[in-house]
């Protein structure tokens, strides 16, 4: 259905801009005699002994930007479908991610602490210095992993990373607690791009929210590849159930 849409809104660009050419040309038409041999269009004659005036132009956009803005129609349809066929290959569904840390090493983003700083990492609430935010990257030896006050452990709390730039993403994978069975089982993704005010959900082909089964096992790392690439540069974690505590540790993929 959106391709079928986007197909129609480039076609209707399309008849506007051929109708506006015609339209030139009829205008044209109306107002300056197509020249013949021997009957050339001439402007009104000017004094004896000086040149007369030209006969007035009546020129429509040359042919080549009509056919630059049907090459650029084409280019931009061209790009949808392949966004669209991009979302078909990712089935529109979360699909678990075998080797979950091993995908990690090769496409996870936020382990390199030199490309993504600790002052990317905030959340609604720490429990204490051994929790800060930026101690829930994957497989972190510092501190315990991210947690929340013993009073907020609630469904409103969330650690969020800021990636500097909006930056496709594939997946994500999340552990728990290094020093515990602390763990979250279960949270809500959302991301918000650069030019938005918003955070939205992953969501699946229903429209509806992703709940992403996260760490029911202890010591377990689980990863998901998402049901379709999605670029965006705020990315945030929502814990809706959990083990003890709401803690976690998370990358994400990106390839």
């Amino acid at each position: 259905m959106e391709l079928k849409m986007i197909g129609i809104i480039l076609m209707l660009e399309l008849v506007v801009v051929s109708w506006a050419y015609q339209q030139c040309n009829i205008i044209c038409d109306d107002h300056v005699p197509t020249p013949t041999v021997g009957n050339p269009i001439r402007g009104k004659a000017g004094p004896k002994g000086q040149k007369g005036a030209s006969a007035e132009a009546c020129e429509c956009p040359p042919l080549a930007n009509l056919r630059a803005e049907m090459t650029r129609m084409r280019t931009e349809l061209t790009n949808k479908v392949s966004e669209l066929e991009e979302k078909v290959r990712f089935s529109w569904t979360v699909k678990l991610v075998p080797g979950a840390n091993e995908m990690a090493s090769r496409c996870g983003l936020l382990q390199d602490v030199d490309t993504i700083t600790d002052d990317a990492f905030t959340a609604s609430s720490v429990h204490s210095s051994g929790y800060y935010a930026h101690y829930g990257r994957l497989n972190g030896e510092r501190g315990h992993g991210w947690t929340v006050l013993r009073d907020d452990r609630n469904v409103n709390q969330w650690i969020q990373v800021d990636l500097g730039q909006d930056t496709k993403i594939t997946g994500i994978v999340t552990q728990g607690c290094r020093s515990s069975k602390d763990r979250t089982t279960s949270y809500i993704l959302l991301y918000r791009t650069a030019e938005s005010d918003d955070f939205l959900p992953v969501v699946e082909g229903s429209g509806n929210s992703v709940v992403f089964a996260a760490n029911t096992v202890q010591g377990s790392i689980v990863g998901y590849q998402l049901p379709y690439p999605i670029s965006a540069r705020w990315w945030r974690i929502n814990p809706r159930t959990w083990n003890h505590w709401p803690t976690l540790r998370f990358d994400l993929y990106t390839c």
